[in-house]
């Protein structure tokens, strides 16, 4: 197995975790998920931040720079706002209230994009480990954490969808296997200049920061409102 092979062999088998867990507790651990959740979007946000975005613009001027990571970020924020969630696990709540991603044209349509999801994992975590061994590892670490609660919010809509946690399971092992594929794609950019290695880690990075701060936004938000209800309601009374 390459060197990147193993990593992404280990954020598969994770995310096939989280699917087994969701199916058999079906759907009960969300709560045990959320720290998780949390804590990889907090790396998400970091990685890009403080690691993937400074080493890609060492090789890029501002304009390339900028439209790769701006690129990046764009492409997810109109596949979350029109299509479906592209981080299942960021938007656990609304999942939990709004099942019409769960159902029909919504259900193709999440796996699809679930599985661009995927294939971007891998993808960026062959991409760094081409570049030395600790960047790739570092990478893998932010998707690793991700992982386990992405699997389980997946399970969790398949099985609001097929009504079955054994197809569920099955659907998810397929889905999240695409991050195999996405390190196999990956192993040939290997032989691509230096600069397309950087526009692609650019691009994943505006990724990254995008299930950052929109995740965030997201798991928040409903925290917020109801901290505010009870305010209003103590202030009412």
């Amino acid at each position: 197995m390459s060197l990147s092979g193993a990593p992404v062999a280990v954020a598969t088998a994770l995310a096939w975790a989280g699917a087994l867990v969701a199916t058999l507790l079906r759907g009960a651990g969300s709560r045990v998920m959320q720290p998780l959740v949390y804590a990889a979007l907090f790396f998400f946000g970091a990685s890009a931040i403080f690691d993937i975005l400074p080493s890609s613009k060492a090789a890029l001027d501002w304009p390339t720079f900028v439209a790769a990571a701006g690129g990046g970020y764009v492409i997810f924020w109109t596949i979350g706002r029109y299509v479906a969630p592209i981080c299942p696990a960021c938007a656990m709540h609304s999942i939990e209230r709004d099942h019409h991603h769960a159902h029909g044209t919504g259900l193709v349509l999440l796996g699809i994009v679930l599985g661009v999801h995927c294939f971007l994992d891998g993808l960026g975590i062959s991409a760094a480990s081409s570049v030395n061994a600790a960047f790739g590892l570092r990478v893998f670490g932010a998707i690793a954490v991700h992982k386990i609660p992405e699997g389980f919010a997946l399970a969790v809509m398949l099985m609001i969808g097929t009504g079955s946690p054994v197809r569920a399971f099955a659907w998810a092992v397929a889905i999240e296997a695409v991050t195999l594929a996405g390190m196999a794609a990956g192993s040939q950019w290997i032989q691509l200049s230096g600069f397309w290695l950087a526009v692609l880690l650019a691009h994943i990075g505006g990724t990254f920061l995008y299930l950052s701060v929109t995740g965030l936004r997201d798991a928040l938000s409903p925290r917020l409102t109801a901290s505010y209800e009870n305010r209003r309601r103590r202030a009412s009374a």
